[in-house]
């Protein structure tokens, strides 16, 4: 019985000790995008309209369900969360995609390993191997980090800047541009 007893509270002390408590104070944490702006003017949903705001395209055209619906996010994972020394992010994206001759908006996910500068600035480096690409920077065929900036403190937003390849319906042919992510904290 006494065994029973001291197993028990040696497991409750192991959850208790292994579970992450979000700190306020701290960016580690979900965040869900506030807005999503491309440099050039683009129709991604072929409904004639061109525009650089291409959440409002996303969740117009339905192939996003709202702001706070998880399918586009940016979670950051301190070091403690997987048991390992470095921080990660974890990122799910939309893109297009080409399948049986039709352009489709997909969601592609991916994460990497990050490193904090001093001036908010991430640098990125594989959290697995063999590496998919030349460079930890790019996440997708079409999809190269320009830059990663998060502001340290309770409710900061994070900057993501992309430059991503979209079909642009208008054009009726492929663009790569800029697109500039701003999420917060959720």
């Amino acid at each position: 019985m006494k065994k029973t007893v001291l197993k028990l509270m040696f497991f409750g002390f192991l959850v208790i000790s292994c579970t992450e408590k979000e700190d306020i104070d701290t960016f580690y944490g979900e965040y869900i995008p506030q807005s999503i702006l491309a440099e050039d003017a683009i129709d991604i949903t072929g409904d004639g309209v061109a525009s650089m705001n291409l959440l409002e395209q996303l969740y117009d055209k339905g192939n996003f369900s709202g702001r706070n619906s998880g399918i586009i996010f940016l979670n950051l994972y301190s070091p403690q969360y997987f048991n390992v020394h470095f921080s990660q992010v974890l990122m799910r994206l939309p893109y297009h995609h080409m399948y049986n001759d039709e352009i489709i908006i997909e969601y592609y996910q991916i994460g990497r390993r990050l490193d904090l500068n001093e001036n908010g600035t991430v640098m990125l480096d594989w959290n697995r191997f063999p590496p998919q690409f030349e460079t930890p920077n790019q996440f997708f065929d079409d999809i190269v980090v320009d830059q990663l900036i998060i502001n340290q403190g309770k409710n900061s937003p994070v900057q993501l800047v992309l430059n991503q390849r979209w079909y642009d319906f208008s054009k009726e042919d492929w663009v790569e541009t800029k697109v500039y992510y701003i999420f917060s904290k959720r």
